[in-house]
């Protein structure tokens, strides 16, 4: 765990630092647009929220500068432009976030259950996703649409069937929602949830409508 706050810690003083460069430049160089891209990107992967905010933070400082200038040159508009579409990344990013989305799965409903048993063996296919589940592989189809959108997991054809992973994302939510430790066993070792036989039906999931 601490290798992982290092390295959130990290990157987002490496975004601070880059934005400062990028701010006392004469020229913003494609170079300094290229690093921005690449750490948004890895921050977005790894669900790096303080590294984004600090990112959007910066970008929309690094715009003001420009609202100061009567009239601007060729290259000046381009980098105001360039800067606009970065902030729009970092925007929809954050929106991506599990966070963002406001994930609220129920332990015992099949979202929930979906991505734990994606977590426990990566690249099932829908039957045996299904068969994790209790349920057909019409609900699975549907459940992982959701997932899919949420951007939590990600879907790979193998031959002529599905298989199913956990995004970064996917897994940082299952870390930091509590999942993994409701529904570890009495070793210890966390695995999908089994509803009890006498429990009230549920909602499948509680994904964003």
């Amino acid at each position: 765990m601490s290798a992982v706050t290092d390295s959130v810690r990290d990157r987002r003083t490496e975004v601070r630092r880059l934005i400062d460069s990028m701010e006392h430049a004469k020229v913003i160089s494609d170079g300094h647009f290229s690093a921005l891209g690449m750490l948004i990107t890895d921050a977005s992967l790894s669900a790096d929220e303080p590294a984004l905010v600090e990112c959007q933070d910066g970008l929309q400082w690094l715009h003001r500068h420009y609202l100061d200038v009567g009239g601007l040159d060729g290259p000046q508009r381009e980098q105001r432009g360039r800067i606009l579409g970065l902030i729009d990344v970092v925007h929809w990013a954050l929106k991506r976030l599990p966070s963002g989305l406001q994930l609220a799965l129920q332990p015992d409903g099949h979202a929930a259950r979906f991505l734990l048993a994606v977590s426990a063996r990566p690249g099932l296919s829908n039957q045996q996703v299904a068969a994790a589940l209790g349920t057909d592989e019409t609900e699975v189809s549907r459940v992982g649409r959701k997932l899919l959108s949420a951007g939590v997991v990600w879907r790979r054809k193998e031959w002529r069937h599905n298989a199913w992973d956990l995004t970064p994302r996917g897994r940082h939510y299952l870390e930091t929602s509590g999942l993994l430790a409701a529904e570890a066993g009495p070793d210890g070792h966390a695995g999908p949830a089994r509803p009890a036989a006498d429990a009230p039906p549920r909602s499948p999931d509680a994904l964003p409508r």
